[in-house]
């Protein structure tokens, strides 16, 4: 098990210093995340989530959390072995959560994203320690994944969980990268997309772009992402389904919902059957629930699921 490495924790806490430091004025520790630094006192057990990256992340160390945010798009659209429990409470939507369901659930930590908390932190800290990470922040996002999830395991008193679940997500990359050099397929050019119908009906792809944690994942099993449009900032670009007859990648990986498969409506069929990709079955589509901004267990979901469509076998 590789332990996670000094600049990765630097990308996601900049000049602050260390994630947790015993400090005379602060009788816990001293944690620095994207909107400063929070004293924790004690190891947390009334956890409160309010962004799903950091739900699965806590669900992945063991904790269940008392109240997490859109539970029921929680349980919609992130696959993970770790479920969250029928009975924890909805606190609300993301962007805007219930400060009076949070107050009422008695929590001792909160876990929230930069984007979200700007309009409510301070109300947020007051209920609670307050803990929020910038997922999106510049640098690599595959290293702020892993050094929030490092710190946020840290602060729940179960480092060596979190070095273990980053440890078997470390395993799986390198079973995966050694299977497809085996099967004489490392080095191949993709494009990863979310295919759907955006508002007003039109369908629409998201290409994921160098500075994804999709594009990181897939670069670290060995394959190379050929969409080099300039990155956005939540590491996508969007292209209509006309974009489609530009792309040349050997694979084109894609997540669509099967009630909504725009690839196979009418008027788009007769372009996507005659794409090089799609003639030669190197079109491979992942499990509708496969997470693109989670946390490792998503990261490790995702590169399994490509071993699996891309090999024809699932990763042991």
């Amino acid at each position: 098990m590789r332990r996670l490495g000094l600049a990765a924790l630097a990308a996601v806490l900049g000049p602050s210093g260390p994630a947790l430091a015993q400090t005379p004025s602060c009788a816990g520790k001293l944690v620095s995340h994207a909107l400063g630094q929070t004293c924790v006192r004690g190891v947390p057990r009334r956890v409160v989530t309010l962004e799903w990256t950091y739900t699965e992340n806590v669900l992945a160390l063991g904790v269940q959390p008392v109240g997490a945010a859109d539970t029921g798009g929680y349980r919609e659209w992130v696959r993970i072995p770790a479920p969250l429990s029928a009975g924890v409470p909805d606190v609300g939507t993301r962007q805007q959560p219930s400060l009076e369901r949070i107050r009422a659930l008695r929590p001792d930590l909160i876990l929230t994203s930069k984007l979200r908390a700007t309009q409510n932190y301070a109300q947020l800290a007051a209920i609670a320690p307050t803990l929020a990470f910038d997922t999106y922040a510049p640098g690599s996002p595959y290293g702020e994944m892993r050094a929030t999830f490092t710190i946020i395991g840290d602060v729940l008193g179960r480092p060596n969980t979190a070095r273990q679940v980053l440890g078997n997500l470390d395993a799986r990359l390198a079973r995966v990268r050694g299977d497809l050099r085996a099967a004489g397929r490392a080095g191949e050019t993709f494009v990863f997309a979310q295919a759907f119908t955006a508002r007003g009906g039109t369908p629409t792809m998201r290409l994921f772009t160098n500075n994804s944690l999709v594009s990181e994942v897939l670069e670290k099993v060995g394959l190379v992402n050929a969409w080099n449009a300039p990155a956005q900032g939540y590491g996508f670009s969007e292209l209509g389904l006309e974009g489609l007859a530009a792309l040349r990648p050997r694979n084109f990986l894609y997540v669509i919902q099967q009630e909504d498969n725009v690839f196979a409506a009418p008027a788009t069929a007769p372009l996507w059957q005659g794409l090089p990709f799609v003639r030669e079955g190197r079109a491979y589509a992942l499990d509708e629930r496969t997470w693109t901004f989670g946390g490792p267990l998503s990261a490790l979901e995702l590169a399994s699921g490509v071993r699996q469509r891309m090999l024809g076998r699932p990763t042991p």
